[in-house]
């Protein structure tokens, strides 16, 4: 829906989506987290300030609230009030009643509950705003340098990754369903791309038994026969092979709803980053490891050879 709404009435207004974004990284942990319908929503407001050459500051002061509010709407962070929107849409100068529908569409729909949001009791806040973002982006492009992404997850691989941290059995099984939840939904939409690029150590180095890890491993072979997933192992002990990058995530959307988006993953949480240099180095940098990592042929040998290390 919000993929249709973001091409409609002028939103899309030629302008580069990417311009003017400047220092916007979050580290995200306990916090509440962007999601993206409401980033797509805040997208589309900050193109219409900027069609009418205000600042931050006075559309603040027209609004009656702070510059620090009309930068969490613009960036997603903050529930957008209906009274609220349509001060903004006089403020903005907003007319065409077609960009006023689809503006009033896009708040609507981002202030709906969310698929996810029963798992929002067990499940870090970081890890939904990535839910959010898997849901809306066309091609995920990510270097997984410990384990699998989540989305090439076997269920008894996930099972085992998911029992080494917090919470009890229940909390456990809750994540596990949200998983699985999220591979179905990925897989329902053919136009979805995932471009993965692999550390071998990550599949040297076991979750849970050596038959899940063969499993896995299986699973993954079977995926390669997939196009909407194309999957290449970083090989150990190519010189060419540098994985400074770290586990690093980036979020393509489509019709230019939003611009690409950086998820870097941590111990204790994640960068959400959107400062459009950060951004394009990261997928510099993941370009470059990419094409000297194995290649399609090569990765799958790799897989049949690390396959035949468990039983």
């Amino acid at each position: 829906m919000v993929k249709e709404l973001a091409g409609v009435g002028g939103l899309d207004d030629g302008a580069e989506p990417s311009a003017g974004r400047r220092g916007v990284v979050r580290f995200l942990h306990e916090e509440a987290a962007p999601a993206a319908a409401r980033m797509v929503l805040g997208n589309a407001l900050r193109h219409f300030r900027a069609d009418a050459k205000l600042k931050q500051e006075t559309v603040a002061a027209l609004l009656g609230g702070s510059t620090s509010k009309i930068s969490r709407i613009e960036t997603g962070v903050f529930r957008l009030k209906p009274a609220d929107l349509e001060t903004l849409l006089r403020v903005l100068q907003v007319t065409n009643p077609a960009d006023r529908r689809v503006l009033r569409e896009l708040a609507s729909f981002a202030n709906e509950r969310a698929w996810w949001q029963p798992w929002s009791p067990v499940a870090q806040p970081y890890l939904l705003a990535v839910v959010s973002y898997e849901d809306l982006a066309r091609r995920i492009r990510s270097f997984e340098a410990l384990y699998l992404h989540g989305l090439l997850q076997t269920a008894e691989y996930g099972q085992a990754l998911i029992r080494r941290g917090r919470g009890g059995p229940l909390e456990h099984e809750r994540l596990l369903e949200l998983r699985e939840e999220r591979q179905k939904r990925f897989a329902a939409v053919p136009e979805n791309r995932l471009v993965c690029v692999i550390a071998e150590g990550a599949l040297r180095n076991p979750v849970g038994s050596g038959l899940v890890m063969r499993r896995q491993i299986e699973h993954l072979l079977d995926l390669m026969s997939d196009p909407r997933y194309q999957l290449r192992i970083a090989a150990q002990g190519d010189p060419r092979v540098h994985l400074e990058i770290g586990t690093t995530t980036v979020f393509d959307f489509s019709e230019k709803i939003l611009p690409t988006l950086v998820y870097a993953e941590s111990f204790e949480g994640g960068l959400i980053i959107d400062d459009e240099m950060m951004v394009d180095r990261r997928v510099k940098a993941f370009d470059a490891l990419r094409a000297v990592s194995l290649a399609p042929p090569a990765t799958r040998r790799k897989l049949q050879d690390l396959r035949s290390l468990y039983r």
